[in-house]
């Protein structure tokens, strides 16, 4: 029973919940936060690679953001939660999502050790597929070409795949958190592949609690939609540092209730 239960799991939360006897797969590594048009085309060479052997796919993220762990001074306010990260992947095909809990014990593992512990012994791949400028293991020591070599000796494939450009820059998380930060959201829908989204309980106030850490445009007024309607949003500030960095205006749904809302343009003021 408690086999057959991992076997039908789509999300797994770390390596502990891979079936022992799951199969050979295609696998994708990354933080996929928005799951954007990029990582779209990330998974569907994914794909792509599996379909050539018959193989099932599975999506390794991270969570929390490596860069938050690490202490880096990099901006890691979240596109998507980790829940619909993994929702969107499975729409776009992925068979199975690993969540990968990312703990200083997995920051200091070497390139190898990655390897041996996750893609080999863990998830049996068959075929690797990650983006050109992917890095992995302590450091960041280990690249595409490190992980080629590495397949060589374990007997996996790996694909590098060019980034997807998107108005002049590499389609990724850094460039739309960029484009939300200038309250540009036609550029960053562009990159996404659809508006940017967030999720949230409506208070009887009409506040919106976000998740900590939540990616929000820049403070001001812009147009939007909430369960079908189009609504008013003023972004105050961003979650973790003001009580209510968000209100929307023009939808009248119980107190607790939690809604998911799209940003779609700004309103001038």
């Amino acid at each position: 029973m408690v086999r057959e239960a991992l076997r039908q799991r789509t999300v797994w939360r770390g390596l502990s919940d891979v079936p022992a006897d799951w199969p050979s797969c295609a696998v994708t590594i990354g933080v996929f936060d928005g799951v954007h048009r990029g990582h779209a085309w990330l998974i569907e060479n994914t794909l792509r690679a599996a379909a050539e052997s018959g193989l099932p796919t599975v999506l390794v993220t991270f969570d929390p953001h490596p860069a938050r762990v690490l202490g880096l001074p990099r901006d890691t306010s979240a596109l998507s939660s980790v829940e619909r990260r993994a929702g969107l992947a499975r729409e776009l095909g992925v068979d199975r999502v690993c969540v990968l809990p990312f703990t200083p014990e997995l920051a200091r593992m070497s390139p190898a050790e990655f390897v041996e512990n996750v893609l080999v012994n863990a998830l049996h791949a068959s075929s690797v597929v990650v983006g050109a400028n992917f890095t992995f293991g302590h450091r960041g020591a280990g690249d595409v070409d490190t992980l080629r070599r590495l397949g060589t000796r374990h007997g996996f494939t790996t694909r590098g795949v060019h980034l997807m450009p998107a108005d002049g820059a590499d389609c990724s998380s850094t460039h739309i958190r960029g484009c939300l930060q200038r309250g540009d959201l036609l550029a960053a829908a562009r990159a996404l592949g659809r508006p940017h989204e967030v999720e949230g309980a409506l208070t009887s106030g009409h506040e919106v609690v976000l998740p900590e850490g939540t990616a929000l445009p820049r403070p001001g007024r812009y147009a939007g939609l909430a369960a079908g309607r189009t609504v008013e949003l003023v972004v105050t500030g961003s979650p973790g540092t003001d009580a209510a960095p968000l209100r929307l205006r023009g939808l009248d749904v119980p107190g607790g209730e939690t809604v998911r809302i799209q940003f779609l343009e700004k309103i001038d003021t």
